[in-house]
């Protein structure tokens, strides 16, 4: 058995503030945990019991329509108590009362599994036959490294109104009766404009300069499985836990479940309610499902469910994609406010591995030669010549149509320079020369032939 190399420098010195860097929210101090955590146990306990009686309807619900997809699995749940108490990471540890407030975030999230369950639902209640009624058909699945430019080319293809996809909203509340109710009622409260408002006031402007985000547009769909799900806590439990459970290639034995039959049943069903919701193009034919993410751990169990689906993916050399990757992570808010930023030696570790595996696992994959549809797109074409990439994803991707008139042909002006935070790899422990050796038949395929836009592919029908 051949063991590779991962590059990251364990005896590595990773400071947790560089001079110029922004003040991050930084984990609270033991005192104000300690004053803080009776407080939470009383709202954790108040929640409890306004949610106790919803159990036996739950249950119930349940047994009618199986359990729900967006919610937490006993065998998670316990996994995760376990860990919060057993696991030792690197500096700056899990001190004692850091376990204390993880332990009642596992539990508060429990006493709210009745709430988004019956949500979940209540959609098989009303709509559940017109949803199996609705099918998947050749679905357009873009699955790409994080930082590879994939949620721009997302936007553009997404002008297209042949396509439909869930929004950031959608996914993350995955409940087609408040699709349906929200622009009736929240909608004349809370207008998109003010709702972007509310979302930007809550961010950083670090993570503002490195993710364009939309709530009212489609993102990455892994979102869907880890807000719902446990693996949102593993950024508090260390670089092991997060390899594990934060990881898009490799899957660790205890997730195959997981990622291969609750995934892919997850992004079925909400894709049907997106196209449900959508209804039929202006002609009256169907539209296509389009779905973006970094869930390349899936793709094979994908590929047997949809047998008709073309993958897409953006592929972008390892060394500047890691390094947007690893401040990218740093710069998003806090999950937890007390709890703080994960530390940067920890992202470091975790990507270093986690981004390594996704070169070989995605190489290998969109690869392969076995009657699936992929379509490979290099990112230094895509910088280059938009037209000819977006030519390309339509002559693989639709069928060789050209592509059309109304199709982005340039892209738009953006500042790529002055992050706030904008690490080197050396300064989060990551060795640039063991990434390259590492990661050498990767950059080999990143540089293949196609410097005009005119990318090889592979595309089996």
């Amino acid at each position: 058995m051949v063991i590779k190399s991962i590059p990251f420098q364990d005896d590595a010195e990773v400071a947790e503030r560089l001079p110029g860097e922004p003040q991050q929210r930084p984990r609270a101090s033991s005192l104000r945990l300690a004053i803080m955590i009776p407080v939470r146990f009383f709202f954790v306990l108040v929640v409890c019991c306004l949610t106790f009686g919803l159990w036996p309807l739950y249950f119930l619900a349940a047994l009618i329509w199986g359990w729900p997809l967006n919610v937490s699995k006993r065998w998670q749940i316990l996994r995760y108590l376990r860990l919060i108490w057993t696991e030792h990471p690197p500096p700056p540890g899990l001190p004692l009362l850091v376990r204390v407030w993880l332990t009642l975030s596992v539990i508060r999230k429990v006493a709210c599994i009745p709430v988004w369950g019956l949500a979940w639902s209540l959609d098989e209640l009303l709509y559940g036959r017109g949803l199996d009624r609705t099918p998947v058909k050749a679905p357009l699945l873009e699955i790409s490294a994080g930082r590879s430019g994939s949620t721009q080319l997302a936007r553009y293809i997404m002008e297209d109104s042949r396509l439909t996809a869930p929004s950031l909203l959608q996914f993350s509340f995955p409940y087609l009766w408040l699709w349906k109710l929200a622009p009736r009622t929240i909608g004349r409260i809370f207008t998109p404009e003010r709702v972007h408002q509310m979302i930007e006031k809550k961010l950083p402007p670090e993570f503002l300069q490195r993710h364009e985000g939309d709530p009212f547009k489609t993102d990455s769909f892994d979102g869907a499985l880890y807000l719902t799900h446990m693996n949102v806590l593993s950024a508090y439990l260390g670089p092991r836990v997060l390899v594990e459970d934060f990881g898009f290639a490799v899957i660790a034995p205890h997730n195959h479940d997981l990622w291969e039959h609750d995934f892919v049943n997850l992004l079925d069903r909400i894709g049907r309610k997106a196209l449900f919701l959508a209804g039929p193009t202006e002609d009256g034919s169907p539209r296509r499902l389009f779905i973006k993410g970094h869930f390349l751990c899936a793709a094979p169990a994908l590929a047997q469910r949809f047998p008709d689906a073309c993958f897409l993916t953006m592929i972008r050399e390892p060394c500047s994609r890691l390094r947007s990757a690893v401040n990218y992570m740093r710069a998003n808010p806090p999950l937890d406010r007390m709890l703080g930023a994960t530390p940067w030696n920890w992202w470091g570790r975790t990507l270093a591995e986690t981004e390594t595996d996704y070169c070989d696992v995605e190489r290998a994959w969109f690869s392969a030669d076995d009657g699936t549809k992929r379509c490979v797109i290099r990112f230094a074409d895509y910088v280059r010549d938009l037209e000819g990439t977006m030519s390309k994803v339509y002559r693989e991707c639709f069928d060789g149509e050209e592509l059309p008139s109304w199709a982005p042909h340039e892209h738009a002006p953006r500042n790529r320079t002055n992050y706030l935070l904008d690490r080197t790899l050396a300064e989060v422990g990551i060795d640039e020369a063991v990434l390259k050796e590492r990661t050498a038949d990767y950059i080999e395929w990143c540089r293949g032939e196609g410097a005009k836009g005119q990318t090889s592919c592979r595309n089996q029908s």
